[in-house]
């Protein structure tokens, strides 16, 4: 196995020599109670920075995460993949919270793929959830120990002893020792049985801004990112797919190819098991040379059964299931309300185009991988390769932008199979941005039906949704529909093949902006103010189950107090129903998306000739415990210039079964004339534990400004995206 290689990638350390490794480099098997954290498995020789440090005989290695030095550096590792979201920097935290470390002398490390590492997961706003109580048990561990350690030092009872920022003190007598000073006596203790962990009102560490711990190396140009990654002898490589989605090579110009410039080989990549689409390698001795050559290939395609989709006949497909669903019967004097709302597919467009290096060598394949989900990447290649899950190792490198299509992992499978073929030789591969694009897997297209009725107070006393999908959004939300008596909500698919997948907020991101401008035109129909509205309807939302109420996708479980909570703070914050001038206007919208409460202020002005300029996106989020204030303010910020500029700009379209944009010169994304002018973001102070911050905040960003574009011109956008609609208003 490599040990050197991934030094060179993500630290200037030097490798330990393997042998140096002694027996507390490995760690006893002891399950602390009530979490499921594992002290008991071996730290991977792959996670080079801990055993850099775990290195020295006198090291306090407790668990997998934590390593300590007799001169009192401390190594955390985070597990989790970092993308943006500030994982790398909040895991760590955590750890060092329980731990009562001195954050200054912490230096954290991305963790590889390891058991030792639980779950592993970047996905769902995921990562800080389901990884906050078994990190607060490694600290706290830590933390039992170093004291037990201290009491022994000095004879006195543990419990007369307590512990700040690295240093433990014997409180009757004053005395100190730093936690360098109790390394060597901490490691020969065990683990205890049971951990205390402290009161969250007790928090010193978490809720603080803390700077990112890559924000140094990002700056200076440090290499951090899969598409960094350089190894000696490294050859690289691209991969040509068929143009029309499903088809397949049948032969190609392989001959006239490898007499190109830097060419090394070209070969059609087939027959895999988990192989995303069959396709033609070619490597070459530089990025350039292999796109060069692969824009050159001449390849004779068998398009396949899907060369005839179109977005046109989708439509119009989903257009008849909408007619089909028939009228809605209405009490006596209800106003009927309807309306039909459209977005389209999307791409995920990351900064960063899907690559992997691979290196197979004496039946073990190594492979350095921007990625959400190690363990699919691993899985594909064990899978598709018949090798076994233990020779086939995943070093996580940091992900220029995922928002979920990092989860799937088809790149692994492409390099690795052409690492393979060119055994003994690092390979890395590189997707072209038009490959990107071409080779995605979409958020998928909705459409919605609406039809409502009101009555003369105002109340909702029938709906009904027939939502057609093409392709799968993972859940559909339909918070708060849920809470209008006998609403019918009937779901249809539009017949064909698109590849779909996770896409920030899945199932929330349209769906969302669907159902909370419809929310809107209701209330405007029923005379009512639309926030005073959305609290009607949430008063009949049954309550959550004791114990519950954290709320979640499409609003499951919903805490009603959590949300009327943040509805109460945006609203207040902004300022709503102040007095506006023409052409201005305020929008609101809310969702329960991964655990997370969200309330959105929007306030726009369009002047008369239709140019729209956002002038402020007031939100109020209840995520629970807030780990790193800095961090938790740029998720929400993201997320929501993510989802107005997608709402506002992006589509994806095909075509003969091929898409039609290729690169952002036809997908743009959101730019700084088009942001928000000010963005202000406030948190409900929470104890509970933490919920999503990746993904919540967007959902609502879109229906929220479409809500305030209607307040100010009068104009309802029900298709995206809006950049066509025409806003000019007299």
């Amino acid at each position: 196995m490599v040990v050197s290689e991934i030094y060179f990638m993500n630290t200037t350390l030097e490798a330990p020599p393997v042998s140096s490794l002694d027996r507390r480099s490995f760690i006893k098997v002891s399950a602390l109670a009530g979490g499921g954290l594992l002290l008991g498995l071996r730290l991977g020789v792959q996670e080079a920075a801990a055993q850099a440090i775990a290195a020295a005989s006198l090291n306090f290695v407790p668990n997998a995460f934590i390593s300590l030095t007799p001169n009192g550096a401390i190594a955390l590792i985070a597990p989790n993949s970092e993308m943006g979201q500030g994982a790398k920097t909040a895991l760590p935290m955590i750890i060092a919270e329980e731990m009562d470390a001195d954050w200054s002398k912490v230096t954290v490390y991305q963790g590889d793929l390891n058991p030792a590492y639980g779950r592993q997961f970047a996905v769902g706003s995921t990562s800080t959830q389901s990884n906050y109580t078994p990190l607060r048990q490694a600290g706290a561990a830590a933390r039992a120990i170093l004291v037990e350690a201290a009491a022994q030092t000095w004879g006195v009872p543990a419990s007369e002893c307590t512990t700040s920022k690295g240093v433990v003190t014997h409180t009757p007598s004053k005395r100190t020792l730093t936690y360098g000073d109790l390394a060597a006596k901490a490691a020969t203790l065990s683990p205890p049985a049971n951990v205390t962990l402290k009161d969250p009102s007790d928090f010193k560490l978490l809720g603080t801004r803390v700077v990112g711990t890559d924000n140094p190396k990002i700056v200076t140009g440090q290499r951090l990112f899969g598409i960094d990654t350089k190894l000696p002898g490294m050859l690289y490589a691209n991969y040509v797919r068929c143009p029309i989605l499903g088809g397949k090579p049948v032969s190609a110009n392989l001959d006239v190819v490898k007499k190109m410039p830097g060419v090394r080989d070209a070969f059609i990549i087939e027959n895999i098991p988990g192989l995303a689409a069959p396709g033609v390698a070619v490597v070459a001795d530089s990025t350039w040379n292999a796109m060069s050559a692969a824009g050159k290939m001449e390849v004779k395609w068998d398009n396949g059964p899907l060369a005839n989709q179109n977005s046109v006949d989708f439509a119009k497909q989903a257009a008849a299931f909408g007619q089909d669903a028939g009228a809605l019967t209405l009490p006596d004097g209800a106003k009927s309300v309807e309306a039909a709302y459209h977005y389209p597919f999307l791409a995920h467009a990351t900064l960063e185009p899907q690559n992997c290096t691979a290196l197979f060598k004496n039946g073990v394949m190594e492979m350095w991988c921007p990625t959400q989900i190690p363990s699919a990447g691993q899985g594909l290649v064990t899978n598709g390769l018949g090798l076994a899950a233990s020779n086939v190792v995943v070093h996580v490198t940091r992900v220029g932008g995922g928002f979920g299509r990092r989860g799937s992992n088809e790149f692994s499978l492409e390099v690795a199979a052409i690492a393979q073929k060119m055994e003994g030789i690092p390979i890395k591969l590189t997707w072209s941005r038009e490959q990107d694009m071409h080779q995605d897997n979409y958020r998928s297209a909705g459409w919605h039906y609406f039809k409502a009725g009101v009555d003369g107070t105002g109340k909702v006393v029938a709906l009904a949704d027939t939502f057609v999908k093409k392709g799968d959004p993972n859940a559909v939300s339909q918070f708060p529909f849920n809470a209008i008596p006998g609403a019918n909500i009937v779901t249809k698919t539009v017949p064909g093949t698109v590849p779909t997948g996770y896409w920030r907020a899945p199932g929330d991101n349209g769906n969302c902006w669907a159902i909370q401008s419809f929310v809107d035109e209701l209330a405007h129909a029923a005379g009512k103010d639309p926030v005073a509205f959305q609290l009607d309807l949430l008063s009949a939302i049954p309550a959550a189950p004791a114990g519950g109420g954290r709320g979640g996708r499409g609003g499951g479980g919903l805490s009603v107090p959590r949300m009327n909570a943040v509805i109460k703070l945006a609203t207040e914050k902004a300022n709503w129903g102040q007095k506006l001038a023409r052409g201005q206007g305020q929008g609101f919208a809310i969702s329960s998306t991964n655990g997370s409460c969200v309330a959105i202020v929007a306030q726009v002005t369009v002047t008369k000739e239709g140019n729209l300029q956002i002038d402020k996106l007031t939100a109020a989020v209840d995520a629970g415990l807030i780990v790193n204030l800095s961090s938790a303010e740029a998720q929400v910020q993201g997320s929501l210039i993510d989802g107005i500029g997608a709402a506002w700009f992006l589509k994806v379209t095909l075509d003969k079964g091929a898409l039609e944009q290729s690169n952002f010169d036809e997908y743009p994304l959101i730019r700084l004339p088009d942001a928000p002018k000010s963005i202000e973001v406030h948190f409900v102070k929470s104890v509970s534990p933490p919920a999503g911050l990746g993904e919540p905040a967007l959902p609502p960003a879109a229906p929220a400004v479409c809500n305030a574009i209607f307040a100010a011109t009068g104009k309802r956008i029900r298709t995206l995206p809006f950049s066509g609609e025409d806003l000019k208003w007299s």
